[in-house]
């Protein structure tokens, strides 16, 4: 009698972990848990870290056949991809929320001349290697990302955020949060996104077109040179051919002014 086939993805459902495994056939290994001394002097020369959580490794169900264990193996990696982002997303908006404010008061309330820095960017640098410019953008970023934790933890970097930041500025939290949802809807969570959702809201406006500066113009007679005329050719054909119109018109009057008289 055959049997209902099952997939990879039922299998990883099923698998039992931790301590639902029986201890003698557990193919994921955690280390052991143990509770550190409390001397710091201990605890920096044994470099223990007791706030994170069990290391776990990969192991393969002996039984699968070979298409089998490289289904179970892509699942795994895939699966290890997804994880790895989620966690980056998160503590990308963790540190930018830890760090924000911080930096905030160091800065408004000139803390750095307290360690005897003249500039907050000296001071940033010689703490952590940061400099002046990042540590604004992060103090700008921070309210942005703030306001959006409830929401998500994708795309809270500090770039794509910029077009929110005067908007969290100008009309608060709730206004980021409904620029975001736009964005979202629309499936484009850019900066780009993110600014055309604000200005289609009225949280931003449009910038205003650039107008264009015509490119002055050079008298033909200091381009009389047919090898310099050459370079401007290939380095710009449409300006070429306005001096050599330019040019012809001028030798055009000159040919004129030389006709034989009547």
């Amino acid at each position: 009698m055959g049997g209902s086939r099952t997939s990879i993805t039922d299998q990883l459902r099923a698998v039992k972990v931790g301590s639902e495994v029986d201890a003698t056939k557990r193919t994921v290994q955690a280390a052991e848990k143990t509770e550190p001394p409390s001397s710091r002097q201990v605890d920096e020369k044994t470099n223990s870290l007791p706030s994170l959580p069990p290391v776990e490794t990969f192991a393969l169900p002996p039984e699968l056949d070979p298409s089998n264990r490289l289904a179970y193996c892509e699942a795994a990696i895939l699966h290890a991809d997804r994880e790895t982002e989620l966690a980056t997303e998160r503590i990308t908006q963790q540190y930018l929320l830890w760090v924000g404010e911080p930096y905030r008061l160091v800065r408004d309330e000139g803390l750095f001349r307290e360690a005897g820095y003249e500039t907050f960017d000296a001071w940033g640098r010689a703490l952590n290697g940061r400099s002046g410019d990042h540590m604004n953008k992060i103090i700008r970023i921070a309210p942005v990302v703030r306001a959006l934790s409830s929401l998500t933890r994708r795309q809270l970097k500090e770039q794509p955020l910029r077009p929110l930041t005067s908007v969290q500025r100008e009309h608060g939290d709730d206004a980021v949060r409904e620029c975001w949802r736009k964005a979202e809807a629309a499936g484009d969570l850019t900066e780009r996104g993110l600014r055309t959702a604000a200005i289609e809201l009225g949280y931003r406006t449009a910038p205003e077109p650039a107008t264009p500066v015509p490119a002055p113009r050079t008298p033909p007679a200091t381009l009389v040179s047919l090898d310099r005329l050459k370079r401007l050719a290939a380095r710009d054909p449409e300006r070429a051919r306005t001096l050599c119109q330019s040019l012809r018109d001028e030798i055009d009057a000159i040919e004129r002014g030389l006709a034989p008289q009547d």
